[in-house]
């Protein structure tokens, strides 16, 4: 009887390790498609990228990229306040206590400049009439 129960075991522990075989196996580990992977949780992608032991940010004094004010703006548009921010009253007849400047820097919009070269016509005493010759770089009437 221990002899029947030792090939049992045996027998089983092979079964067990082949169904565990099965169960480890996805799409990563054989030749089975990914939709076959089923509900697993997917590993994490890994990144390539090494750390390089740098804080991330500007560096420590620097000033940064950003823009300063200029003391002559070209246009200067004033914003009051209508009412009290606690009250509520109405502030049109108020007193300025100061201002907070803020500027914006807009670039003006690009347009091209046309520069038009007229070829006059002149008529000889004879009759002939000729006409100016272009520059070289005027090959065409628009160009």
């Amino acid at each position: 009887m221990v002899v029947e129960l030792k090939l049992l075991v045996s027998a089983q522990a092979e079964r067990i390790a082949e169904l565990e075989r099965q169960v480890a196996s996805d799409s990563h580990n054989s030749s089975r498609p990914p939709s076959s992977d089923g509900l697993r949780k997917k590993p994490a992608p890994k990144s390539l990228r090494q750390r390089t032991g740098r804080k991330p940010g500007r560096a420590k004094g620097d000033p940064g990229g950003r823009l300063e004010q200029v003391a002559d703006p070209d246009a200067i548009l004033d914003h009051h306040p209508a009412a009290c921010g606690r009250c509520g009253d109405d502030l049109a007849d108020a007193v300025s206590a100061g201002y907070r400047a803020r500027q914006v820097f807009d670039l003006p919009e690009i347009a091209p400049e046309v520069t038009e070269h007229r070829l006059h016509l002149a008529v000889c005493g004879c009759g002939h009439t000729t006409a100016a010759t272009a520059p070289e770089h005027v090959p065409a009437s628009a160009v």
